[in-house]
């Protein structure tokens, strides 16, 4: 065998060598390839190491971010951080619906207080849209049952009127004889000495004033008819059924405040009562209806019309309309008196009072400037009431909480000045010992549409803005 330079392997030996050896051979090529991918192999397991607790760490984030959840309570400012769990849920779902049925409750509330007992008449007859048949009698009776209403919201306050000046002398009359003949001996005709003449006035002073305070002491507030301002009918002209329901809703309003002043003086007298005396009433802001119908011939619909003063039928104020013949302006009044309301009777003049504020708080058409920022719209309409009453003047705080609490009236306008009297006894009234001051207010009422609209007809919802249903 020749020799080689350099290293002189015999496979064969070493091939036995390892047979012989053979774990020892394993053991080597253990180590040699630990040596090799051990660090390959635990490159890839920190990977998949810090890949799983990055994952680990995003949901503990994640827990940490629910544990740090801001929760508010339904109805409630307070906030606390919680962890959300199906138990928070269903105990956020009962709250909830709770308040829920509280509001339902309130809505109802509201409702209630809102519409009262008020019934309009002739429900699915006449209203909300009657056959022609229906419109050529119906329209007669519904005014007669709506003017016996009115009639007895008199009655429910005891109202009555001052006695009158003819009254007076006739029982004055009689008074003078039967003194004259019983206490001075004289014959009516006879001239009386001055000091017969000074006793004489004395009694008859006294019996006058008796006279008005049994009268007072019978009644519960002086009113007068024709401060309701009923509505007149005319069978030459037939108003539509808008107009009637129009009427029906000044109706509810005026409603509203006699029932106001019933219980606020609590079937008290006169002479007690907080509110002495009714001296105008007007509903203002009434829908207009305005008909199609030739002049002077009779009429059985409507169809357009707009707020007085707001042809756009918005409820805002506006430009005022131009009545003219078939044009109803306010609960039943404008150009064509005949089935117009009776205008109400002016107060008497008041003296100027320092400070005035000229028209500031009147816009056109009578509306006084309101300061609420309501306007009728989907849930409401938005009327004003201006009264002018004779008041206990201590009381008118008490007098004012006392319409609030009976409807959703607001005051957006007063007047008060003091009220005399000496000067009131002249015309017959006898408003007791206290202090009195006449004063004038606006309010603001509110009317739900969730109810009212079930009886009005199409044209008065085309006035208001609101939806016809069609089937």
């Amino acid at each position: 065998m020749s020799k080689k330079k350099g290293l002189d392997l015999d496979t064969q030996q070493i091939i036995s060598w390892c047979k012989s050896n053979i774990v020892l051979v394993i053991l080597i090529i253990v180590s040699l390839g630990a040596i090799v991918g051990f660090p390959q192999l635990a490159a890839t397991q920190a990977e998949d190491v810090q890949a799983k607790l990055k994952t680990r760490s995003n949901k503990f984030s994640e827990l940490d971010k629910y544990k740090q959840t801001t929760v508010s309570l339904p109805g409630s400012t307070e906030s606390s951080k919680v962890i959300i769990n199906q138990r928070l849920v269903d105990d956020y779902v009962e709250v909830t619906n709770e308040i829920i049925d509280e509001a339902k409750k309130v809505v109802a509330r509201a409702s209630d207080l809102n519409r009262k007992e008020y019934q309009v008449l002739y429900q699915g007859e006449l209203f909300p849209s009657p056959t022609q048949a229906q419109m050529e009698t119906l329209p007669q009776y519904f005014y007669r049952e709506l003017e016996g209403n009115y009639k007895k919201l008199l009655t429910k306050v005891n109202a009555g009127s001052p006695v009158t000046s003819e009254e007076l002398v006739t029982s004055l009359e009689e008074e003078r004889i039967r003194f004259m003949d019983t206490h001075l001996s004289t014959r009516q005709d006879a001239n009386l000495s001055q000091e017969q003449r000074s006793s004489l006035e004395k009694h008859l002073s006294k019996i006058r004033m008796s006279k008005l305070r049994i009268h007072a002491q019978d009644i519960g507030v002086y009113l007068e008819e024709a401060s309701l301002n009923i509505p007149t009918f005319s069978l030459t002209v037939i108003p539509s059924v808008g107009e009637l329901f129009v009427w029906q809703w000044r109706y509810w309003a005026v409603a509203n405040v006699i029932g106001s002043i019933d219980a606020i003086n609590n079937r008290q007298t006169e002479l007690t009562a907080s509110i002495k005396r009714v001296v105008s009433l007007e509903v203002l802001g009434l829908p207009t209806i305005i008909n199609d119908a030739p002049k002077g011939g009779p009429k059985s619909g409507g169809t357009g019309g707009g707020f007085p003063n707001n042809p756009g039928g918005t409820g805002a104020p506006g430009v005022p309309f131009d009545s003219g013949p078939g044009i109803l302006s306010g609960p039943g009044g404008g150009s064509r008196k005949p089935s117009g309301p009776k205008p109400p009777p002016p107060p008497p003049p008041m003296p100027p009072r320092g400070g005035s504020r000229g028209n500031d708080t009147t816009i056109a058409g009578g509306l006084a400037a309101s300061f609420t920022g309501q306007e009728s719209g989907g849930l409401f309409d938005v009327l004003q009431v201006r009264v002018t009453l004779v008041v206990d003047t201590e009381k008118v705080p008490s007098i004012l909480d006392g319409f609030a609490a009976f409807n959703f009236f607001t005051v957006i306008d007063l007047e008060l000045q003091p009220e005399d009297k000496f000067l009131a006894l002249d015309h017959g009234y006898d408003f007791g010992s206290a202090s009195v001051s006449r004063m004038t207010v606006v309010f603001e009422t509110i009317w739900l549409r969730s109810w009212t609209t079930k009886f009005m007809p199409d044209d008065v919802k085309t006035v208001l803005g609101i939806e016809i249903e069609t089937e």
